[in-house]
């Protein structure tokens, strides 16, 4: 074999593992909006009143020394610590909620009732913790289980506080209560809700570990609260969920929808860049139905996943 005929072989097979992996599918985890942000401790602080002594008739102020240490890197475990109002050390522990690393895999069936959503939560083997709950957004008046908090199977399911993420949409809580398993690092869970609303791309959060902070009796300084921003640290990332607004969409109006979708349904890993390029073209010629025609086969062939098949699917 001459070296110009071995370096063209070389070429082909490099070119052809890029464009293979170019091809393929792979959901992306939700992500950590302050994976990079450590929690350090107070530069400054005040001094504590310890109360009236009783000789002097004088405040007594004492210096609590708050600080912050790492407990548990892998596990994202904090010890805060300060000087109590006994002169003692007090130790209260903290856990991330973005300890984990989760991926959701969604789907939809629809029935003559509406729509059926699954989900299943991944709590990947690189987390640190167990899966604490999942949350998922909406737009949708009409969902069942209904809002008011329920357990269903060990499963709570109800209503997140409107504003912590937010205005837009309802967001729904499913946490498992014992005695349902904790869902630890290499399990997964599913979660069902209900809706005469079809899907759309909406958006989604996790949390891990204990939310529960070891009591010790007393508050801990005012510099050490408020620092973990705790629901802000919540992975977070997308899926799919009812949207009532589908219902009365215009053909131009779904259009223009999907495609302002598409990007980030690439972005999520749920459609290959040529499948989504092929679909982009076919909506802005105004083709929507090429495009449902090919969904099967594009599900078959590993070219898009379950949810970009169900938002399509929707739209019929």
């Amino acid at each position: 074999m001459t070296r110009r005929a071995l370096i063209l072989i070389i070429i082909f097979f490099v070119a052809s593992v890029t464009n293979t992996s170019a091809q393929q599918l792979r959901r992306i985890p939700l992500q950590k909006p302050l994976k990079h942000i450590k929690l350090k401790s107070p530069t400054t602080w005040e001094k504590r009143s310890r109360g009236i002594d009783p000789r002097t008739k004088k405040e007594i102020f004492y210096d609590p020394k708050p600080r912050i240490e790492m407990a548990d890197a892998t596990a994202c475990k904090y010890n805060f610590k300060w000087i109590g109002y006994d002169g003692k050390e007090k130790v209260m522990s903290y856990q991330r909620p973005d300890c984990i690393d989760v991926v959701i895999v969604a789907s939809v069936s629809k029935s003559v009732s509406g729509y059926q959503y699954e989900y299943t939560v991944q709590n990947l083997k690189t987390s640190g913790a167990y899966l604490q709950g999942f949350t998922v957004q909406n737009f949708s008046a009409d969902i069942s289980p209904k809002r008011r908090p329920s357990n269903v199977n060990n499963v709570f399911i109800g209503d997140m506080s409107p504003g912590i993420w937010g205005d837009s949409g309802n967001w729904i809580r499913f946490a498992p209560l014992p005695p349902h398993p904790k869902v630890q690092p290499g399990q997964t869970v599913n979660f069902r809700l209900y809706s005469s609303a079809p899907p759309g791309l909406v958006e989604c959060r996790a949390d891990g570990g204990s939310s529960v902070t070891e009591g010790v009796g007393e508050d801990s300084p005012p510099e050490l609260q408020g620092l973990s921003n705790y629901y802000g640290a919540w992975p977070r990332g997308f899926t799919i969920g009812p949207v009532d607004e589908i219902k009365t969409m215009s053909q131009q109006q779904k259009t223009a929808y999907l495609l302002k979708i598409l990007p980030e349904c690439q972005r999520q890993g749920w459609i290959t860049m040529r499948v989504s390029t092929a679909y982009q073209q076919a909506l802005q010629g105004g083709n929507l139905e090429a495009v449902q025609s090919r969904l099967a086969r594009d599900l078959k062939a590993n070219s898009i996943t379950t949810e970009v098949f169900a938002i399509f699917e929707g739209f019929k």
